[in-house]
């Protein structure tokens, strides 16, 4: 499988890196926040920044620690209207040639141990881009179900009736 394509695009090679690190200021044209809306099915990126710092991991691999800032337009899921939101989001992780495959077979049995590190990001060739860095950690900031402030579920009162076991329930009964 391949990479897509990222919504813009900042690489960054292991030789720039010095043994202290190197930090990057991102700062995104209208255009990469126009991509970036797009793709995480925003109807606007106002502003997106990412104050980074990366460093060497291990013998040859990559960390990359941080901050995005990012003002958007979201829809609310409450009122279906369009409202402005800020996002602070913090951004940590490694990248190395031994880290762990994001399309290699997993064993769930792994996964046991929540408090776990997480083991370090795939690094293929000896270079990494912060601009798809910066798009994942702003996807995953994301509230996947945005409500506009102030916005609250009016219902008729009958909650427990939109339960799919209130359904089942009803069905039962009919049988009975």
């Amino acid at each position: 499988m391949t990479n897509p394509t990222p919504h813009f695009s900042r690489p960054v090679h292991l030789r720039e890196i010095p043994a202290t690190g190197r930090h990057f200021m991102i700062e995104t044209n209208e255009d990469e926040r126009r991509a970036v809306a797009r793709q995480l099915g925003l109807p606007d990126v106002a502003a997106l920044t990412a104050k980074l710092h990366v460093t060497p991991f291990r013998k040859d691999g990559l960390a990359v620690e941080g901050t995005i800032l990012a003002q958007i337009t979201q829809i609310c899921v409450v009122t279906a209207e369009p409202f402005e939101s800020k996002v602070e989001a913090p951004v940590d992780i490694r990248f190395s040639p031994d880290g762990q495959d994001p399309n290699a077979e997993f064993d769930l049995a792994e996964l046991n141990n929540p408090e776990a590190e997480d083991p370090p990001d795939l690094l293929v060739g000896d270079t990494i881009d912060l601009g798809a860095v910066v798009s994942e950690f702003l996807a995953l900031a994301l509230d996947p179900y945005p409500r506009k402030p102030g916005a609250t579920f009016e219902g008729d009162g009958d909650e427990a009736g939109l339960s799919p076991f209130a359904a089942l329930n009803r069905l039962k009964d009919k049988d009975s």
